[in-house]
């Protein structure tokens, strides 16, 4: 066993080393920055072959139709399994067709509601417990305007951030407001018909399939919003990791992980407290898709692009994705040759990933300090990295409930302590205190996953 591991070990080095010897013209072509960020996108590709492998193998046993890479993370990781297994065969198994889906979690989500109600409505809720109904307008694809004069008759301002709004006596009102019921459900109506036209021409229909879903995680929301849409087809969700699902799971998915799934075990679980650097780094430029247009009976989908995140793609997540496919071709001769497979690389990978996000390239820092978020799903807007809580805010959140909501909402979008050490426009005793409080948030969170792993799962 040992020395199988050792010759695993020298087979995965010699490619590295032959990527790095391969791309000495690139990287004297480049910039000294672009050429060190290409460098660990080389020695970063054994986490992405094995996620590639994954889906490839993962595939073939659940025997399914077509394969759906999602956007906006799947255009890169589809880009890796075409570089990884590039003439469509593993182990002597054609593997099915794969093909990219134009999706968001914004896209789909009022499409898939079956209903105008609160108990729907904890879909969202579970993942946003406080929510204005500003965002809840932009999460159902609602321009926040329309709602104003009926949100008015039930003494909600559009700005309230309501904890638990599905408690609120207000909220509960609302939903009953026939004009409310009325304008959502000319929402969903219109959102499915366009949703469903779209998925119809990608051949995603009703009772066909099983169809694999790729997606980088973290909860397969989008799964769960296409499973509803379409109850009679079987989904199976491949995913880099899962977080602890909140919503109740429908009956025709599966979903799995290459790398943590906190639903099973505690196994690299630690990698799930900062996802957004991840996303970062596997992000495309081509914006987030904000919903679907019939056009002459054609469904087109809208997409929402950020200058400054397009900006930060192109100086430096894109020579990191360069630098994922460029070794990525220098492994694929080695895959069948070698009968290389996903579960030989996976805590390799695991470690990998460990290193991106707790160990973090100064310049991966900088870019995500730098970043602009799509948040308009839940949050109601695009979130600006670069802003963090003043340590005034910080001191007043002990007393005052509006300041500590928005400290606990910067943990929840943020989780990433190692980033915030290399934050030069903040001063010393800032970062020690946002530290602090990502590091309070992850162990609160750490000891949910435990006790739910340990108190629930094992019942």
């Amino acid at each position: 066993m040992n020395a199988h591991l050792t010759d695993r070990s020298s087979l995965q080095r010699h490619i590295e080393h032959s990527a790095l010897a391969a791309a000495a013209p690139i990287l004297e072509d480049l910039k000294t920055r672009a050429g060190l960020i290409f460098q660990l996108g080389i020695k970063s590709a054994p986490l992405f072959v094995g996620q590639a492998l994954f889906i490839a193998e993962q595939s073939i046993i659940d025997d399914v139709e077509t394969i759906y890479f999602f956007t906006r993370e799947g255009e890169f990781f589809e880009r890796v399994f075409a570089s990884v297994v590039p003439n469509g065969r593993l182990a002597n198994h054609v593997l099915p067709r794969a093909r990219l889906l134009e999706v968001s979690r914004l896209a789909t989500f009022s499409a898939s509601l079956r209903e105008v109600s609160l108990d729907e409505m904890r879909r969202l809720w579970r993942l946003y417990d406080s929510q204005s109904l500003f965002a809840l307008a932009r999460s159902l694809g609602l321009e926040p305007e329309a709602l104003e004069p009926i949100c008015a008759r039930h003494g909600l301002p559009l700005d309230e951030t309501i904890v638990h709004p599905w408690l609120d006596t207000r909220v509960r009102a609302l939903f009953t407001d026939p004009g409310f019921v009325q304008l959502v459900s000319g929402r969903i109506a219109t959102d499915r018909q366009a949703a469903l036209a779209y998925f119809a021409q990608q051949g995603l229909i009703d009772g066909h399939g099983p169809f694999g879903l790729v997606d980088i995680g973290w909860r397969g929301t989008i799964q769960d919003n296409l499973a509803w849409m379409l109850p009679n087809t079987r989904f199976f969700g491949y995913y880099l990791g899962l977080q602890r699902f909140l919503n109740p799971q429908p009956p025709n998915g599966i979903k799995r992980a290459y790398g943590p799934d906190a639903n099973l075990n505690l196994f690299f679980s630690h990698l799930l407290d900062a996802v957004s650097p991840m996303e970062m780094l596997c992000n495309s430029p081509h914006g987030s898709v904000m919903g679907y247009r019939l056009e002459a009976g054609v469904a087109r989908p809208w997409r929402l692009t950020e200058p400054t995140e397009n900006a930060i793609h192109a100086e430096v997540v894109r020579h990191f994705q360069d630098g994922v496919l460029f070794a990525c071709r220098h492994w694929a001769p080695h895959v069948e040759t070698h009968s290389i497979r996903s579960q030989d690389l996976r805590e390799q990978a695991c470690q990998i990933w460990s290193d991106l996000i707790e160990r973090p390239d100064r310049q991966i820092s900088e870019a995500y300090a730098a970043l602009k978020h799509n948040d308009v799903f839940g949050v109601g807007g695009f979130v600006d990295k670069r802003l963090v809580p003043s340590p005034w805010r910080m001191i007043r959140g002990i007393l005052w409930s509006e300041d500590r909501r928005a400290v606990i909402l910067y943990i929840k979008q943020t989780q990433w302590s190692s980033g915030l050490w290399q934050r030069r426009d903040l001063g010393p005793v800032h970062r020690l205190m946002l530290i602090a409080a990502l590091s309070l948030g992850r162990a609160y969170k750490h000891l949910r996953m435990w006790m739910h792993y340990h108190l629930v799962t094992k019942r």
